[in-house]
């Protein structure tokens, strides 16, 4: 069973070890100088909510959450922002990055919606964010990795049940 929590500072060492080896493949697409800077922002757990997903108390996955109004990046105000998100490789596939969303979903009150942004060589993310009923809002794109790169952003809305 995989859980979603906060995590604890002692978890921060094995947290940053896991992010680089999930987004080490994505080294290939960048120039060395970007992707160096990039991972640093991936790595920064020091800001927003950093959740964890664990099963039998191994972090398998991560990411970062922010409330609505505490995002790095211009978005609606009562938007709610993913940064981050990332799988141990021998953890993919079993629903880690579906559990990890569902929990910030199920917890982003009083946002209206959650907003989060990738590269469209990111495919497998993307795919997964869309699969979720993530819809893409390219008009909160913006220019990533000194330019480089679009950082594409999507949107889930969220409603109310009846």
């Amino acid at each position: 069973m995989i859980t979603v929590r906060l995590m604890r500072p002692e978890e921060r060492g094995e947290v940053r070890a896991m992010l680089t080896e999930a987004y080490q493949p994505y080294a290939a697409e960048m120039p060395p100088h970007i992707f160096e800077g990039y991972l640093a922002g991936v790595l920064d757990t020091e800001e927003g909510n950093q959740l964890v997903a664990l099963a039998n108390d191994e972090v398998l996955g991560s990411a970062r959450h922010y409330p609505p109004g505490d995002a790095t990046v211009p978005l609606p105000p009562d938007w709610a922002w993913v940064r981050a998100v990332g799988v141990r490789p021998s953890a993919r596939g079993i629903g880690v990055a579906r559990a990890i969303m569902a929990h910030i979903a199920a917890t982003a009150y009083p946002a209206t919606a959650i907003a989060l942004h990738t590269l469209d060589f990111m495919r497998a993310a993307v795919r997964l964010y869309e699969r979720l009923g993530y819809e893409r809002a390219p008009e909160y794109d913006f220019p990533a990795g000194r330019g480089h790169f679009t950082a594409i952003a999507y949107r889930l809305d969220l409603r109310e049940e009846s």
